[in-house]
């Protein structure tokens, strides 16, 4: 559910009440985890170098949520404190991916194989491009 203050909340079916709400325009990502339970997970909506919630939803439903966040104007929009780096002859190498995100991206794509979205090749593909970054 959408608000006019720029904020989207999250209210699981047969409830009333939210189970999360947070400013749009300060999510930046999503990690998705099973939580024991076979027909639901744990989807984890990631601000700037924080968890801002973390809500049980039904399984399918946390590649809904982030779909709609990512379509959203408002998605990733709030501006971040930039640094000032002095310029150096050498500029610096790109910094590798969390280890974290990774697994997470990994997991995510072996749901996808598993569910039969993805075949074996595409998902040798994209783990190949993961673990290159």
């Amino acid at each position: 559910m959408e608000y006019e203050d720029g904020t989207a909340a999250y209210i699981k079916s047969g409830e009333f009440t939210q189970a999360c709400r947070v400013d749009i325009a300060d999510v930046r990502g999503f990690s998705v985890t099973h939580n024991g339970k076979m027909l639901t997970r744990m989807l984890h909506i990631l601000g700037n170098g924080t968890t801002l919630a973390s809500v049980e939803v039904n399984h399918g439903t946390a590649e809904l949520i982030e779909k709609w966040f990512q379509s959203h104007r408002l998605f990733n929009s709030k501006s971040t404190p930039t640094m000032v780096v002095p310029v150096q002859a050498d500029p610096p190498a790109p910094a590798a991916a969390s280890p974290s995100l990774i697994a997470d991206e990994l997991r995510k794509l072996a749901d996808l194989q598993r569910e039969g979205i993805l075949t074996s090749e595409e998902f040798a593909a994209q783990k190949a491009k993961l673990l290159a970054r």
